[in-house]
């Protein structure tokens, strides 16, 4: 019986021709066996999100973006708070906070199969994600908006 060598897919590549077939509008950057796209998408709460995803060779698919920035010190405790409760009830992404007091939501998982597979993979988990970071920005909003009426 005679071996047949593996055919590995280059899912980053993948993915990058997809979105070009696709007339979706984005930016990328190669770096070694990763591409680093930024997506601009729209959201009923949150209008200009700045999708970053990051696909290796392998299918491996990171899914990062701020929600908000420089959140007010004194609200820290607030935030963090409503990040927990939101990361209760939403299993898919993440919630942090990072040291400059930016909200990050973050999901990290894996595309596998054929090409057109993992297309629709990387499309159901940006429309899923999207989504649910939707729903939490006005609880997030609520926080950094309650502090305003503080610094008249």
């Amino acid at each position: 019986m005679e071996e047949t060598e593996e055919v590995r897919l280059n899912y980053a590549e993948i993915i990058k021709n997809s979105f070009e077939q696709n007339d979706w509008n984005f930016t990328f950057k190669q770096i070694d066996d990763e591409i680093f796209f930024s997506l601009p998408l729209g959201a009923k709460n949150l209008p200009g999100l700045d999708v970053k995803l990051i696909v290796d060779t392998d299918g491996d698919c990171k899914i990062r973006c701020y929600l908000a920035k420089g959140v007010a010190e004194t609200r820290r405790v607030e935030m963090l708070d409503v990040l927990n409760s939101l990361n209760t009830r939403y299993r898919y992404v993440t919630l942090s906070m990072d040291s400059d007091n930016d909200v990050l939501a973050s999901y990290d998982f894996r595309i596998f199969g054929d090409a057109e597979t993992a297309d629709r993979q990387v499309g159901a988990m940006i429309f899923i994600v999207s989504r649910i970071m939707d729903k939490c920005v006005p609880k997030i909003m609520r926080v950094i908006w309650s502090g305003d009426e503080d610094e008249d």
